[in-house]
């Protein structure tokens, strides 16, 4: 076969050739409609107020005063349904006072407590420094972690693939943590910790919540931005 019918026979399978990039869809959570249709709080007592302002997302807590350490309050994302083995997230911090904030991913069958079968992802402080650690719920009960990890600021991104968390700040890899019991995720969100006491006020500020892979939908209630440069993040997960 000469180089010619080669080339025509290349460019005859080219179509047929499957790529993880361009099946993926982007969806971006911009923070910029008044409302949050796309998402539920789960706060019973009704001590978080998370709001759009302006473009980015406003969160005030004051939790009870105490017995107690610490409480949980989360913001689950419902834009679409979903029950994935490959999922990337992306969240920006902007400001954060009194707390500690993350990204949310794992199971949730719409009954009981959201934190059962979950982990989130903390985005703290500590000394003038930013770490990331992984908080586990029920999952493993009698496994804690004692992971505190370096974390460039601002920006996390988590890569799921079958169990497997990957955790990027700033496009920079921090670390790497296996859940086998989460071989798939249907529940993915924003939570904060809050220490308990009398008059503790949390507040932080947070924007573009990104989700990206295989199986995200195409349409929806959020924004689809192909052409942005979020629609490549995917891509760039899966090269690292």
């Amino acid at each position: 076969m000469n180089r010619f019918c080669q080339f025509i026979l290349f460019l005859y399978v080219l179509p047929f050739i499957p790529t993880e990039i361009t099946d993926a869809a982007t969806w971006v959570e911009d923070f910029n409609t008044p409302s949050l249709r796309s998402w539920v709080k789960h706060d019973k007592q009704e001590k978080s107020t998370w709001q759009p302002d302006g473009g980015k997302l406003d969160v005030w807590i004051q939790p009870p005063p105490p017995p107690g350490v610490y409480d949980l309050y989360a913001l689950q994302f419902v834009g679409f349904e979903f029950e994935v083995d490959e999922l990337n997230i992306q969240l920006k911090f902007l400001e954060k006072r009194n707390t500690s904030v993350g990204i949310l991913l794992g199971q949730y069958d719409g009954t009981g407590e959201i934190y059962d079968s979950t982990i989130i992802f903390i985005h703290t402080d500590f000394h003038g420094k930013k770490f990331v650690f992984p908080e586990r719920f029920e999952v493993n009960p009698k496994e804690r972690n004692e992971i505190l990890v370096p974390l460039p600021p601002n920006v996390m991104e988590i890569s799921f693939d079958r169990g497997d968390f990957e955790v990027f700040g700033e496009g920079n890899f921090s670390i790497r943590y296996n859940v086998p019991q989460l071989r798939t995720i249907n529940c993915i969100g924003i939570a904060s910790i809050v220490g308990l006491g009398r008059g503790v006020i949390a507040h932080f500020v947070l924007d573009d919540f990104i989700v990206s892979g295989p199986d995200v939908p195409k349409k929806g209630t959020l924004e689809v931005r192909p052409n942005d440069k979020v629609a490549v993040l995917w891509g760039e997960l899966k090269q690292r």
